[in-house]
């Protein structure tokens, strides 16, 4: 589920029947998209949802095919495709050496947007975080598989505060790791505080 607390609207990812649906802030149903495929606009098990609070768009975590979709949301007839990213390799996706290549997904879940619209995505299958612009290019990513600080066992939800920490919940490892943005970084080591941090933008 998503807010738009700008406009005023609830989004709710209804998986299993493979579509979105958009209320009002008093719950009035006001529409509804998608439908069960891999086509644009269709999904296979759709799961995290986020809402760009400067524009209204609306990320879509399309988990059963690795992918994102991006939607104009800004009328209330069908939301219109904007961009979408992941997916693509076809038969096999998720056994694919490819799916772990950057901006690729293996099953992913979770999705948050910072302030300065950059998107977050939590891969689930590939146990890592990916860190997107607004139009899906790939910025930097971290993690991998194990029990240490910056490591995840299958991390599902995150949130972004006001100050572009990200909070993951790493449910294998049953707990929640909070990573800060790199130029926070040395300020806070220094008063030694034990907090991971965000990479910079991969070259």
């Amino acid at each position: 589920m998503a807010v738009d607390r700008v406009r005023g609207y609830l989004y709710v990812v209804d998986s299993a029947n493979f579509r979105i649906q958009k209320f009002d802030e008093t719950g009035e149903f006001i529409m509804q998209w998608g439908s069960f495929g891999n086509n644009d606009g269709q999904f296979y098990f759709a799961r995290g949802i986020a809402v760009d609070q400067t524009d209204g768009t609306v990320y879509v975590v399309d988990m059963g095919n690795h992918r994102i979709q991006k939607f104009d949301t800004s009328s209330n007839v069908l939301p219109q495709l904007l961009t979408k990213w992941g997916g693509g390799i076809g038969p096999g996706h998720a056994s694919s050496a490819q799916a772990r290549e950057p901006g690729q997904f293996r099953s992913p879940w979770g999705i948050n947007i910072d302030e300065a619209g950059d998107v977050f995505v939590s891969d689930t299958g590939n146990q890592r975080l990916q860190k997107f612009d607004r139009d899906g290019n790939f910025i930097t990513q971290w993690g991998g598989f194990g029990t240490n600080e910056g490591q995840f066992n299958f991390p599902y939800g995150l949130g972004v505060d006001s100050r572009g920490h990200v909070f993951v919940v790493d449910s294998g490892n049953m707990r929640v790791q909070e990573f800060m943005p790199a130029e926070e970084a040395e300020d806070h080591f220094q008063e030694e505080e034990a907090l991971a941090f965000i990479p910079e933008a991969a070259e």
